[in-house]
């Protein structure tokens, strides 16, 4: 479950929660959902660890399917960033997240900054 200002796997959400379906140290294989109200967000995705060390890099390739007021739209998106864990299951994560709606061509690139609890 994450709660923050975006998300690395979910994409536009205030709360996320992702599943891992394949999972070892380096690699995370993942489907999620997300939302922020009156955007949602379903999400299967991919994660690999970059470094391993007192902060670990990573990187995040996905597909989303994000459904709106306006409508919903289609996007790849991929994310770079640094996760941080602060005691036992909770992780702080910042990065950035470079999504592109496929319907419209657009190219959209923002931060993230999370906190992660995983059980």
């Amino acid at each position: 479950m994450s709660i923050g200002l975006f998300d690395h796997k979910a994409g536009f959400s205030f709360v996320s929660y992702s599943r891992s379906i394949v999972k070892d140290n380096q690699n995370d294989f993942f489907i999620g959902c997300g939302s922020m109200i009156a955007l949602n967000t379903f999400v299967i995705g991919y994660k690999k660890y970059l470094l391993k060390s007192f902060v670990d890099g990573y990187s995040v390739a996905s597909l989303q399917k994000i459904y709106g007021m306006s409508g919903d739209s289609n996007a790849a998106c991929i994310s770079l960033g640094l996760e941080k864990r602060i005691w036992k299951n909770f992780f702080l994560n910042t990065g950035v997240n470079i999504t592109h709606l496929l319907k419209d061509q657009e190219f959209l690139i923002f931060p993230s900054f999370n906190l992660n609890i995983r059980y």
